[in-house]
């Protein structure tokens, strides 16, 4: 027994050393974002677990009830998450989630034939990523249950709280490291992250959970040195001096400082508003009734605390180096899209309640219920509780309230152990607790793995550990027995628990099996993806390697069916389309082959067969190369790949657009059985309008593609509302505008004064006599009197009086220049201007009198010289005209 004893101790050990450095080769590896990386981690994660296994022979010994107040609502919501991906009556999933419900039928009822719309589906509206989801929670909840088990020990415990803030100074390092030496090739593209995180604000959770875990271990030193407790009601800052002399602390104080350093300057303004709140808790201010005192210190922080968020600050290691920490250009919470996006996120919630989207699947469940602001596409919510809501309703959000209910229980109790180390512990807890809860209002970066591994075991410590506090000798006078202490320290509920254990462990591992297969097959997904699209931009008319390509994807995705996988296939089916048009075009060389290959671009191919002479005002002359008819099969394949893509992901935007650029084909294989129907080319036309609807670049190109299909309603509405957005697309969207003969001009655009003033000029600067006629119009929603300042409204009205010239009303032009002239009476081009105008009509008095006081303004303008000198020569010259008829 001796022997078991001592191998059981060596394998949870093990177990333990896996799981504490497990954090920062995650971390390392870009925050453990990328699928191969999850892969390795699971593996990791149930090598632990199976290590941890012979501790299960001394249950006896270490019976917790108290864990499964952990284990039991993790099982339950992973089962919940679960259930969410199997294929349910339409009718149960119309009640638990009208809005995943609406998805696969009211989105795909409009575009999809009846014979390819699914007859049942699950709740998740991308069943691929919840899968994907489901199998790293499942992998997730592997690393509590071990983490409960092996991290019983001060010792192991000792070491994990120091892994941690390792890690997050690691993190630390590498950050300031990218900052100070960014040529290193190390550090490419360091201004959109902070060290290996792509999210600044998800490596800002890192190094605050370092940050607990460096305060936990000050905080049990200082507690074993002087007997003061760093969150207690005695503790004087002077008791800090202790840990200079100590040796056990140095890990403590130089993590905490190099994370620190690190919040300061990787620009996460949620971040540092975190250390303030974090530490406002762990510290004890609103724990511990600290009376009258505690008011100030409140609002003291929460003051610090908006003005983090709301100011514009610019936080980073430039501006501490030039010691310049306000920017007018700084982004805040208030401008940088989160507060426009929150709503959006909100209605998605509201239509998916009370079951949820699936896990995994917020960047599609709020698509529908956009708002028209630009912004980017939302992958997150950047707002972690309002994304579990969308994802999992009010299931998710009632088991984090609970989890996070017996996490702050169990953190009281151990409030009452008079262990230093408990201290210690209790304060990095609370600590993280307060990090948590706070930081992901404003961020995700709880669902990066990185973090995961990182706050998983020291929450599951502070279970283990609180159990432990109770059993130190409490004092026999607090002490009391009841029926539920006495029958859950007897031996038949011990036993009883191991037989459970025993099934579960069975269970367990089946599960770890399934998962980590799961993530292995989304790793080798995730390959295939990424050189598809490498093949896809680097494959020309003559490349037969994305062939070679696309029969390995489909021979896995027989097997192992990827929403991801499909939507590659169809776009190497659509690649091989276009490469059997060049062949059966029989080009004469290679220059010829090369130019039909671009007249198959998804942009122009559509237009082959709908006499865009008549419309178009240029397009590719080898258009009329092309077939109309008898297409290659690649094209039939396409459809019907891009048709199944949408029958597992119905929110999918990428393989709505892969049938629209298809649409020139459903013409002639709509008598195939398995294409059905001719694909509804306006239905999807207004379907991408709706999901693309912030996105003003994407619905210039919808605009586009309307107006190659005749719809002009649609590409008015489409241009009008991109550039309504984003004022400054205008000359891009005019660009595009005047290729098409049968739209306006003036239809296309917003009643926008900034909007008017681009188009005029773009249009003055073009010679675009086209849109002449359009120019006066805009010019009378110029509002020149809501500009800013005198020099803006004057280049507004010099802008107007140019355009009415332009459109050949050199009279109508003159009030504008008069105008002009009033404010800026020194401005040399402005006054000439006036004066060509006065000339053209006739009206060389004014002319000459306008030089004069130009000349008297302004001294020495030669200009104005010239001017008088060549209309006094005219006159002149009219005199003898007259004297000698």
């Amino acid at each position: 027994m001796k022997y078991v004893r001592h191998l059981t101790s060596i394998s949870t050990a093990l177990s333990a050393v896996i799981l504490a450095l497990l954090p920062i080769f995650v971390a390392i590896d870009f925050g453990g974002v990328l699928w191969w990386t999850q892969y390795v981690a699971g593996l990791a994660i149930v090598a632990a677990f199976v290590l941890a296994l012979p501790s299960l022979v001394d249950w006896h010994r270490h019976a917790r009830p108290r864990q499964l107040l952990v284990i039991i609502p993790l099982l339950l919501w992973l089962a919940y998450s679960f259930f969410q991906t199997i294929t349910l009556p339409p009718s149960l999933v119309a009640v638990l989630s009208p809005g995943s419900h609406a998805a696969y039928t009211e989105w795909l009822e409009p575009i999809l034939p009846a014979t390819k719309l699914p007859g049942s589906f699950p709740i998740s509206i991308s069943q691929d990523d919840t899968v994907h989801a489901v199998a790293l929670f499942g992998i997730l909840f592997i690393l509590a249950w071990t983490s409960l088990r092996v991290f019983n020990t001060r010792n192991r415990l000792i070491g994990l709280l120091s892994c941690v803030a390792i890690t997050g100074a690691t993190v630390a390092i590498l950050g300031v490291v990218g900052l100070m030496l960014p040529e290193i090739p190390f550090f490419d593209g360091m201004d959109s992250h902070f060290s290996t995180f792509v999210n600044r604000n998800n490596a800002a959770l890192t190094m605050n959970l370092g940050m607990a875990a460096s305060l936990g271990l000050l905080s049990w030193r200082l507690s074993a040195l002087t007997g003061q407790e760093l969150d207690g009601e005695e503790f004087e800052f002077n008791d800090l001096l202790a840990l200079t002399s100590d040796r056990n602390s140095a890990v403590g104080v130089i993590c905490a400082l190099l994370c620190i350093i690190g919040l300061l300057v990787c620009g996460s303004r949620a971040g540092l508003a975190t250390v303030l709140f974090a530490s406002l808790l762990s510290l004890g201010w609103v724990r511990k009734r600290r009376g009258f005192s505690t008011i100030p210190v409140v609002l003291i922080t929460t003051a610090i605390l908006a003005a983090l968020l709301t100011v514009p600050l610019q936080l980073d290691l430039e501006s501490i180096q030039r010691m310049k920490f306000f920017s007018d250009s700084a982004e805040t919470i208030l401008n940088d899209g989160r507060f426009e996006h929150w709503p959006e996120g909100w209605q998605a919630a509201m239509a998916h309640l009370p079951g949820g989207s699936g896990l995994g699947t917020y960047n599609y469940a709020y698509l529908p219920h956009q708002i028209e602001t630009p912004k980017a596409w939302f992958v997150h919510a950047d707002n972690l509780w309002l994304e579990l809501l969308v994802e999992q309703g009010f299931v998710g959000i009632g088991f984090t309230c609970l989890l996070f209910g017996v996490l702050i229980w169990c953190l009281h109790r151990m409030s009452y152990s008079h262990d230093a180390f408990d201290h210690g512990l209790r304060v990095a807890g609370w600590y993280s607790v307060g990090a948590i809860l706070f930081s992901q209002c404003f961020d995700f970066g709880l669902i990066i793995p990185a973090n995961l591994v990182l706050c998983i075991p020291i929450l599951a410590a502070v279970v283990t550990r609180s159990v432990e506090s109770d059993l130190i000798a409490p004092d026999a006078s607090t002490k009391t027995e009841n029926m539920w202490s006495r029958f859950t320290a007897s031996q038949s509920f011990s036993l009883s628990m191991l037989g459970l254990q025993c099934v579960g462990v069975l269970g367990t591992l089946i599960a770890a099996a399934t998962c980590t297969g799961v993530l292995h097959n989304d790793a080798v997904v995730d390959t295939f993806k990424r050189t598809a699209e490498y093949q896809l931009q680097s494959s020309g008319p003559g490349s037969s390697s994305i062939e070679d390509l696309g029969k390995e994807i489909q021979s896995f995705n027989d097997s192992q069916p990827h929403s991801v996988l499909i939507y590659s296939l169809s776009q190497i089916e659509h690649r091989r389309g276009r490469l059997a048009e060049v062949v059966s075009a029989n080009p004469e060389d290679v220059a010829q082959a090369r130019a039909i290959y671009e007249a198959t671009s998804p942009k122009v191919r559509r237009l082959a067969g709908k006499s865009p002479e008549g419309f178009v005002a240029k397009f590719p002359a080898e258009l009329s190369k092309l077939k109309l008819t008898q297409l290659p099969d690649e094209y039939q394949t396409a459809i019907r790949l891009n048709q199944s893509m949408l029958a597992r992901t119905p929110l999918s935007r990428e393989a709505r657009a892969g049938l629209l650029y298809l649409d020139f084909a459903s013409d002639d294989l709509a008598s195939d059985p398995a294409i059905d129907q001719a694909i509804d080319t306006p239905a999807l036309l207004k379907q991408l309008g709706e999901l693309y609807r912030s996105n003003p670049r994407q619905l210039l190109a919808i605009a586009n593609l309307a107006a190659q299909s005749q719809s002009n309603e649609l590409a008015i509405k489409f241009w009008k509302s991109a550039i309504d957005q984003m004022p400054q697309l205008t000359v891009s969207a005019m660009n595009t505008i005047k290729n098409y003969k049968s739209v306006s001009l003036i239809d296309t655009l917003p009643e926008d004064r900034v909007v008017m003033r681009k188009a005029a000029k773009r249009v003055i600067q073009t010679r675009d006599k086209g849109n002449a006629d359009s120019v006066p119009g805009m010019v009378a929603l110029f509002d020149c009197d809501q500009c800013e300042n005198s020099a803006d409204e004057a280049a507004c009205l010099v802008l107007a009086a140019d355009a009415m010239v332009f459109a050949s009303k050199d009279e109508d032009a003159l009030p504008y220049y008069e105008q002009a002239l009033e404010l800026r009476p020194s401005n040399v081009s402005m006054r000439m201007k006036y004066i060509a105008a006065l000339r053209r009509l006739g009206q060389g008095s004014d002319a000459l009198k306008q030089a004069r006081l130009g000349r008297q303004i302004v001294p020495g303008e030669k200009r104005f010289d010239t001017v008088i000198k060549q209309m006094a020569q005219l006159e002149i010259d009219q005199l003898n005209q007259g004297s000698n008829p």
